[in-house]
């Protein structure tokens, strides 16, 4: 493959910048810049200054020399650390490209790592979402995932199935003597076994989903009820327009902020009522829709203008539609009913207004996550939409080989399905793996990744 280049630190001005050199003519074109240098120590810093092909110094700059196959890519690779002048780094790819580099595409470094045997697609994607995370238990998932927890486990799926799959192919070479090389209840037990397993792993992905991503904390309840004033005091910002107009947020409104170790993605959304307006009702049917895809549901309450009948009414409707929620209550605007004993028909809530800070509420939350599944360090997560997709497939694979079993359907039948339920599971970690799928994969790395 041709040597590569690209800038691996963000693009701009900085301290410094870092240029990566990969492929199997590195060392003949970066050594073109350094003529002074006479050999190249592996994994050893060399200062040293960076010459044009005019000979003229672009920089003093900091060298490291990895030699394939102990480099990230597998292949030589040079790390060279210029100061972070855009000019200079600018200047040093060009200077780069002129002496037979190409620039590396998105993720093209990671791609490399992939197909040299490094690392697995798991492992690749969990380096893009170490990059992207933005708590600590996405840091620690996509740590995990990036040692091979998640791999281990389809690889012992995989192989189970291997080993009867050929059994069946086997079979099929003796059709004519009506052998079984595969014993049926050891096959059902099998069946069994891995249709358990794998729904195990995927009942997982809603909470890997939600530490990789951020928590959905959705903020409900009645028009004018506070939940807007509520979402700007969280993220310290006006974010969201507020008026003491009902119906003012007529779409939902999502950012996040981070509590502790965790990332939430907080959604404002429209007040619920019924609304003869065909926009806001849109609205309110998105807020139904958003909290029933909810990990946890702030319920505010405006005791003002709302009776403990109806928030009790209104908030068994939001119990029927999200029943994997955790529900908070919170009454809203204390500074406006500090006289009025409320809390006597709202035992169970918070509350907040404006001179109430929010600790109470953020104490509460820290306690809804700090179960230890919350942080990231469970056996195995599957947080990629793309593996639990994978995952249903094959689930849907073997439900259709297990029926051909019980209907005592042909070996070619069976075999086939298990064929296309290894298929589902080897594309997860990229032993069957098409040319497009390693595209959409890297496609979303930064260039110098």
């Amino acid at each position: 493959m041709k040597t590569i280049v690209a800038l691996s630190t963000p693009s701009g001005s900085g301290a410094i910048g870092i240029i990566r050199v990969s492929g199997d003519d590195c060392l003949s074109i970066v050594s073109i810049h350094f003529p002074k240098i006479k050999s190249f120590s592996p994994r050893k810093a060399i200062f040293c200054k960076f010459y044009e092909t005019n000979s003229h110094v672009l920089d003093e700059v900091l060298l490291v020399y990895f030699p394939g196959p102990n480099s990230y890519t597998g292949e030589d690779v040079v790390e060279i650390s210029f100061h972070g002048s855009s000019y200079i780094l600018e200047s040093a790819l060009k200077e780069l490209i002129q002496s037979g580099a190409i620039l590396a595409k998105a993720g093209e470094f990671t791609q490399r790592a992939f197909l040299n045997g490094k690392l697995d697609l798991v492992q690749a994607e969990a380096v893009g979402d170490l990059i992207a995370s933005e708590s600590r238990s996405a840091h620690d998932l996509a740590m995990r995932q990036m040692k091979g927890s998640v791999s281990d486990r389809l690889q012992e799926l995989r192989q189970q199935l291997i080993d009867f799959a050929a059994l069946i192919e086997l079979e099929l070479d003796f059709v004519e003597e009506d052998i079984e090389f595969a014993q049926r209840p050891a096959l059902h037990k099998l069946f069994n076994d891995l249709k358990a397993e794998i729904e195990k792993m995927l009942n997982t992905f809603r909470l890997g989903n939600a530490i990789k991503n951020g928590i959905p904390l959705i903020l409900a309840g009645a028009p004018n009820a506070g939940k807007s004033t509520l979402l700007n005091r969280f993220l310290g910002e006006d974010r969201a327009i507020v008026t003491k107009f009902a119906g003012t947020t007529r779409d939902s409104i999502e950012e996040k902020f981070r509590l502790g170790d965790h990332l939430f993605r907080i959604v404002d959304t429209a007040g619920l009522r019924i609304s003869n307006d065909e926009i806001e009702s849109l609205g309110i049917e998105r807020s139904w829709k958003l909290m029933s895809e909810g990990q946890i549901i702030l319920f505010l309450i405006d005791p003002t203008s709302c009776s403990s009948e109806e928030a009790n009414k209104l908030e068994e409707e939001i119990v029927n539609r999200s029943p994997n929620a955790t529900i908070l209550k919170i009454l809203t605007k204390s500074d406006l009913w500090d006289k009025m004993n409320y809390l006597e028909y709202f035992p169970d809530a918070l509350h907040t207004g404006i001179n109430v800070d929010l600790k109470n509420i953020q104490t509460k939350l820290s306690s809804f996550v700090a179960d230890d599944h919350w942080d990231g360090s469970s056996d195995v997560l599957i947080a990629n939409i793309r593996h639990a997709e994978a995952l249903n497939s094959s689930l849907t694979s073997l439900n259709k080989a297990e029926e051909g079993l019980n209907n005592k359907v042909s070996g070619e039948f069976i075999a086939f399905e298990l064929k296309e339920a290894l298929n589902s599971l080897g594309s997860i970690t990229g032993e069957v793996v098409a040319d497009d799928l390693l595209s959409s994969v890297f496609g979303r790395f930064c260039i110098g990744k």
